[in-house]
């Protein structure tokens, strides 16, 4: 089947690989690229390491299915590309997205086809009838909005008290800025470069200079760049008793320098996450589909396998928030 291969560090290319085996197959229609994904091709990371087919935000049809499956040949999905197991002792704490013992897709989503295992039933999701198959694409957004819900799990918002500030309007930024919106919670996004702050305002989504954030304005603050010093710099302006998110990944090991007074006199938390659990990806579907048209806006560009490298190039570069793959884009 054909696929985008990651080569080599910054270098993918247009290749074959074998069929899936497991009984389940999806037809990618269309796959995102996500931040893990531009970080493995141009930095590299330990758990994806080349040559290998990257990819995980996906939707499609059931393309392949034995007799008795629930969903026929031809159905549109979605699929969680993991999901927990719900039995160990961390998911019934109810922490899911720390499961160690995940059920996972069968491989990555820059390919003509995925395989699902039979008993992956609650990590596949109907979508909505169309007339039209390009309106699905909003569907490819239903896991990184899971991991943002996941974030958002953190924080504490109440209407007419709570503000959100989001540092970084990148495509996390973003989905953090539209699921608010949706919830009718008042947030705004630190974004320095001038023209992607003028589209996150065109989509809705207000937009704040750095130097203008006042200390105790925002109760809940979500770091959503990949760099540290972020955090010391943000901590002590975060209002009493509010929570500052450490959304976007950080290496490890790196050391953090916090002001402890703004923890202990200002009782302000500081809270992580990473990945999401299944009813972060139930509420992500569901919040999408009522709210199609807000979220679509995100996707600002599609490409064909053939055109992978040109993909990633340009979402390095930043001049795209939303791209989306196919082999047949």
């Amino acid at each position: 089947m054909k696929c985008l291969m990651f080569e080599e560090i910054g270098k993918l290319s247009p290749s074959t690989i074998a069929d899936p085996t497991s009984p389940v197959w999806i037809r990618v229609e269309a796959t995102g690229i996500c931040g893990t994904d531009l970080k493995s091709v141009y930095v590299g990371h330990r758990y994806f390491q080349p040559p290998t087919v990257l990819g995980h935000e996906f939707y499609g049809q059931i393309e392949k299915a034995p007799e008795g499956y629930p969903l026929k040949k031809g159905t549109w999905v979605v699929a969680a590309p993991y999901y927990e197991c719900g039995k160990c002792a961390t998911c019934k704490a109810g922490k899911g997205d720390l499961c160690a013992d995940k059920k996972y897709v069968e491989a990555g989503s820059f390919a003509e086809f995925v395989g699902v295992p039979l008993d992956y039933l609650d990590g596949l999701f109907v979508l909505p009838e169309k007339k039209d198959s390009k309106d699905y694409d909003v569907y490819a957004l239903t896991e990184p909005l899971a991991c943002v819900i996941n974030g958002t799990s953190r924080l504490e918002t109440i209407k007419g008290y709570s503000k959100v500030l989001i540092v970084g309007g990148g495509p996390m930024g973003a989905l953090f800025g539209l699921y608010y919106n949706s919830k009718g919670i008042d947030c705004a996004i630190v974004e320095p470069n001038a023209e992607r702050a003028a589209r996150l305002r065109s989509w809705g989504i207000s937009t704040v200079s750095q130097e203008d954030v006042k200390k105790g304005e925002y109760d809940n603050i979500v770091i959503a760049v990949n760099i540290s010093a972020l955090v010391s710099q943000y901590l002590p302006l975060v209002r009493q008793g509010g929570t500052l998110l450490v959304f976007s990944g950080l290496p490890k090991g790196e050391m953090l320098q916090i002001d402890a007074g703004a923890v202990h006199y200002s009782e302000v938390s500081i809270k992580g996450c990473s990945g999401f659990a299944l009813e972060h990806f139930k509420e992500a579907f569901e919040t999408i589909k009522a709210n199609e048209r807000s979220f679509r806006q995100l996707i600002t560009n599609k490409f064909s396998f053939e055109h992978g490298q040109e993909a990633f190039d340009m979402l390095k570069a930043g001049k795209a928030f939303k791209i989306l793959l196919g082999s047949t884009l």
